[in-house]
């Protein structure tokens, strides 16, 4: 809902029961992706932004 171009998702894995967030993950990957989002590294994401200015 809160997707930003250059937004940095990020799950927490650590401690407690972590399957809610890992059956999440593909439904959230697919809904971003069919509004236009792509998915890089955060190196990648970091020459997107040099490459930019």
């Amino acid at each position: 809902k809160q997707a930003q171009s250059g937004g940095i998702i990020l799950l927490h894995d650590g401690g407690g029961d972590r399957s809610k967030t890992v059956r999440a993950l593909p439904t959230m990957i697919t809904e971003l992706k069919q509004r236009g989002y792509k998915f890089v590294t955060v190196p990648e994401l970091l020459e997107i932004a040099v490459t930019a200015q």
